[in-house]
């Protein structure tokens, strides 16, 4: 699972537009909208379906699951799995006998997290262009300026009328694709802090790996 979204987990400045592209299909105004609009946001409460495909398109495995988001904190679950970020520490809970704790800083720069699909990316560390405004949503195409990144290309689907993130695709160095679609968006859920902390007094005897 956290190969998963470290993949991901998700989130732009050389701007390529043809000169037939309107102003509101900028991609990055696109982009702006759908991450102001999470960011105004007091809660954030998401459904997601995982998929990941080997280079020739073969399904090699997928996952169903929820994210939740409030700031910079957020929280994973895939089955039994769990990840919980406050913004100061992340804890990676297997569901069952150990949990990795680290901080939240030290995420591999090269991977991506949840909040940052969902909310938005530097828009320094990529170039990125407008591929697709046809039908309901606009497609961007995302490619890394750092090239030690664990990934090469992201396309981002983001819904023309809600202006909301719908889904990601994210092809890594390897040509695997992952690609991972958001649903039932809240954003207005109440959630407590207590959510994005792991509580080791509700899980006795389960082993503590410090990072």
């Amino acid at each position: 699972m956290k190969q998963s979204f470290l993949l991901l987990a998700l989130v732009l400045t050389a701007i390529s537009i043809v000169s037939a592209q309107t102003k509101s299909d900028d991609p990055q105004q696109i982009l702006e909208r759908a991450s102001a609009k999470l960011r105004s946001s007091n809660g954030i409460n998401v459904t997601f379906s995982l998929t990941q495909k080997d280079k020739y398109g073969h399904t090699q495995g997928g996952a169903k699951g929820i994210i939740k988001i409030k700031g910079n904190k957020y929280y994973v679950k895939e089955g039994d799995n769990e990840i919980f970020c406050n913004a100061v520490q992340t804890w990676n809970y297997d569901g069952q006998t150990e949990v990795t704790v680290s901080k939240a800083e030290n995420a591999d720069a090269g991977d991506l997290s949840p909040q940052q699909i969902l909310s938005g990316f530097n828009k320094a560390d990529f170039n990125f262009k407008l591929i697709s405004s046809s039908g309901t949503n606009y497609g961007i195409q995302l490619n890394p300026i750092d090239k030690r990144k664990n990934f090469k290309q992201i396309i981002i689907y983001v819904s023309k009328p809600g202006n909301l993130i719908t889904k990601a695709v994210i092809t890594d160095k390897t040509d695997n694709i992952t690609e991972i679609t958001f649903s039932n968006i809240n954003l207005n859920a109440a959630i407590p802090d207590t959510q994005f902390s792991f509580d080791i007094s509700k899980h006795p005897g389960v082993e503590v790996i410090n990072q």
